[in-house]
């Protein structure tokens, strides 16, 4: 009976342990029921990643990697094998970078919906396979020898800029700053006394403009005046024009009548006729010349003749001179 129950104790513990065994080797295979499978293609290097490394999407773990292999239809090319999750979301335009761990230098599959196929060829759910992006090391390694040649470049050009020609160019210009700067304070406190006596100056400007301006109104009413009586004169002017000609007409008219009446014959009676006519046309005709030369002589009268001797106003000194 012992001997039984031992076996029965023995078959027990050997089934027990091939259960945990299998449990065991089922987690670390990371069995996740139904699978599907994508190639990741990367055409440049997959640094820190290795098989089992996770797959995630947005951040979710969906998988694993399976393998890793070179194209063997193009050597520069690496096959990254991955097992999903059946239900996972892949979209078609699906794209995948490396993602790193910490500071393990361990890296994963990191998928990301990408923008839409524009054709049939870029339809990851028809071709099984996802595009590696470039990840920051592989842009910095990229950018690196750039960098490094304008840095190179960059130091070439500050060295030229700060040689010794430069630099003695860049001392005198600064000593010539100096002077100006030292001219433009002299400059200053000159004017200085200048400004405080601006606004006095400001004041009187203004009472000066106030006073134009007066002055201007008044001699714009002088000129106003001035065109009146300008006109006025013009007016007498043109009448003493018409007296002058009606004169000389009455003149000549008289004239006529003087020979269409005397003839050729001479009588004393008519002759004195005409002779005071001629007299009173020739004062008519003075009169109207001096009107022409003196029109003002209208409206102020005539303008006396010097005093002679023994009258008032009598200048015995002019009449030397």
């Amino acid at each position: 009976m012992e001997n039984k129950a031992h076996a029965l104790a023995t078959g027990l513990f050997v089934l027990l342990l091939g259960a945990a065994l299998v449990v065991v080797v089922l987690w670390f295979r990371g069995d996740r029921g139904d699978t599907q499978s994508f190639t990741v293609v990367s055409r440049a290097g997959v640094p820190g990643l290795n098989v089992k490394a996770p797959v995630k999407l947005r951040g979710v773990v969906i998988g694993k990697v399976d393998s890793i292999r070179f194209d063997p239809a193009e050597g520069r090319q690496i096959l990254v094998g991955i097992e999903v999750d059946a239900d996972a979301p892949i979209a078609p335009g699906t794209m995948a970078k490396l993602g790193y761990q910490g500071i393990t230098g361990l890296s994963f599959i990191d998928l990301n919906d990408g923008d839409p196929p524009q054709s049939p060829q870029q339809n990851v759910l028809q071709t099984r396979r996802i595009p590696l992006a470039p990840s920051v090391l592989d842009q910095l390694t990229d950018i690196g020898p750039k960098l490094a040649a304008n840095a190179l470049e960059t130091m070439k050009r500050i060295n030229l800029v700060l040689s010794d020609a430069n630099q003695q160019q860049f001392s005198q210009t600064l000593a010539q700053l100096k002077e100006a700067s030292a001219g433009l304070n002299q400059l200053v406190n000159e004017m200085h006394p200048t400004a405080q006596a601006l606004p006095s100056l400001v004041k009187n400007a203004d009472g000066l403009v106030v006073a134009g301006q007066k002055t201007l109104g008044q001699v714009d009413q002088l000129a106003q005046k001035g065109g009146d009586m300008v006109d006025a004169y013009k007016a007498r002017a043109t009448e003493l024009d018409k007296i002058g000609e009606a004169a000389a007409q009455l003149q000549a008219s008289i004239k006529r009548m003087e020979l269409s009446l005397v003839g050729g014959g001479e009588r004393p009676r008519q002759q004195a006729l005409f002779e005071d006519l001629s007299r009173a046309a020739r004062a008519l005709e003075r009169a109207a010349q001096g009107l022409g030369d003196q029109p003002q002589s209208l409206i102020l009268g005539p303008q006396p003749g010097p005093a002679g001797p023994g009258e008032a106003g009598f200048d015995a000194s002019r009449k030397e001179k």
